[in-house]
């Protein structure tokens, strides 16, 4: 994809980054649903070309990593990024950087390149 002229690299790469963590995070199936929506903001400012929104929603996505708390006891626990999660994600990050590869995570491009062999 070609970004618009009027993005700068350092909010690209920021998205980038928060949209790579993504494939380490375990959440819950709530949080996971509010990272879809966040997602989904990503994906709208990437339409529109407006960068601020890519900002807030980069902003936005950082702040629903996973941290340190005590789960309730008979509440759902975390789990790694649901499929269309990942699908979603690694959309993103191919319309971000226009290379089909960098949006797999690092096993699937192992397991790909071990198949061109």
């Amino acid at each position: 994809m070609d970004l618009p002229k009027h993005w700068d690299t350092e909010s690209v790469t920021q998205a980038l980054d928060a949209l790579s963590d993504l494939v380490l995070w375990e959440l819950t199936p709530q949080r996971w649903e509010q990272v879809a929506e966040v997602l989904h903001q990503i994906e709208t400012a990437l339409d529109t070309h407006d960068l601020d929104d890519l900002r807030d929603a980069t902003s936005a996505l950082e702040l629903y990593g996973p941290y340190r708390k005590i789960p309730r006891i008979g509440s759902a626990g975390a789990a790694g990024i649901p499929p269309q999660v990942l699908e979603r994600r690694n959309e993103l990050v191919h319309r971000l950087t226009g290379d089909p590869k960098h949006g797999k995570p690092e096993e699937a491009r192992d397991d790909d390149d071990q198949r061109a062999s």
